[in-house]
């Protein structure tokens, strides 16, 4: 019985040392888990702190140029009268008006998720094959530079306002990323914890 004793004493205290190694050897794992988890949380943190700086500025942008726009149709309407210069020369039949403009969105794959992208072009002709009539034009031949100004402005806040709905569409992919790490981080303190 003693000799029993003799061999289970020591193998009671190998088996409590492999116990704890292989407790350590996890509590390593979780914590290199833990700490990739960390990093991945802060990348995404500073790009999204990158992307709302992007979109203030952008829209600051925007702003000063929708702004110079009006200042531009202002000094237009003065210029040749306001009559001249209104919604009455604007047809009034939808048939004969076509948007200068093409909205082209697509959808980026990015692991799992797809962020949608949006991108602009200038339209040569319409859906007919005819040339579209530049809009200036319903204002008469000879029109002022503020207002081609004016319209040149408007243009390109036309290009910012989808340059901010991409920005947009990525922040609310990176805060997705952002929800999904913090939960597998609390899920991991919390399974640490019962070691």
């Amino acid at each position: 019985m003693k000799l029993i004793q003799n061999i289970i004493g020591p193998l009671h205290i190998l088996y409590y040392i492999y116990l704890l190694t292989s407790l350590k050897i996890l509590q390593c794992r979780t914590l290199l888990v833990k700490y990739d988890i960390c990093n991945a949380i802060d990348k995404l943190v500073l790009r999204n702190l990158e992307l709302m700086e992007e979109k203030v500025s952008t829209n600051v942008q925007m702003e000063s140029l929708l702004r110079t726009g009006h200042i531009e149709l202002a000094k237009a309407r003065y210029i040749c009268g306001k009559e001249n210069v209104s919604i009455l020369q604007v047809p009034v039949h939808t048939e004969n008006v076509t948007s200068l403009f093409e909205l082209e969105s697509k959808y980026i794959e990015e692991s799992k998720d797809a962020v949608p992208s949006f991108d602009i072009s200038m339209r040569k002709e319409n859906e007919t094959g005819e040339d579209i009539q530049n809009p200036v034009k319903w204002f008469g031949v000879l029109i002022p530079q503020n207002l081609r100004t004016a319209q040149k402005r408007f243009q390109e806040s036309v290009y910012l306002a989808t340059k901010v709905a991409n920005i947009q569409c990525e922040l609310n992919s990176v805060s997705n990323k952002l929800k999904a790490l913090y939960l597998l981080k609390n899920a991991f303190c919390k399974q640490s914890t019962l070691f």
